[in-house]
């Protein structure tokens, strides 16, 4: 009987650690949400781009400006007007034309804490 007294919940301080610990857990959750959904925007539009009929005939001038117009439609960060030149490259080799986006994304978190994505695509035609 004396096991049966010694079993109980958790504790009060164990309560205020749990709770603490998913709290911080939801908060870089609610950060990395919006930079990942901009990331899932660029995929499709890099798939959207790529699919095009006659992409391969276009410039590669007219392949960016393609890409742009539309990511800029989606009000996506992370590649835009301002920066697409250091974080996206086009590539044209006879029939096969090559989309790479790489770019970092540095979310603050708490205080002078932040949170650093690393993002590499490419897709071909």
């Amino acid at each position: 009987m004396s096991f049966k007294n010694r079993q109980r919940g958790l504790s009060f301080l164990s309560l205020i650690a749990l709770v603490g610990m998913l709290g911080f857990a939801a908060v870089i959750g609610l950060k990395l949400i919006p930079v990942y959904m901009d990331s899932w925007k660029i995929d499709g539009v890099m798939t959207a781009v790529i699919s095009e009929p006659g992409v391969n005939e276009q410039s590669r001038q007219e392949v960016i400006e393609s890409m742009l117009k539309r990511l800029d439609i989606d009000a996506v960060e992370g590649v835009n007007y301002s920066n697409y030149k250091e974080r996206l490259t086009v590539t044209k080799r006879k029939n096969n034309v090559t989309i790479d986006v790489n770019y970092e994304i540095t979310t603050p978190l708490i205080g002078n804490l932040s949170l650093l994505a690393v993002f590499e695509k490419s897709v071909s035609s």
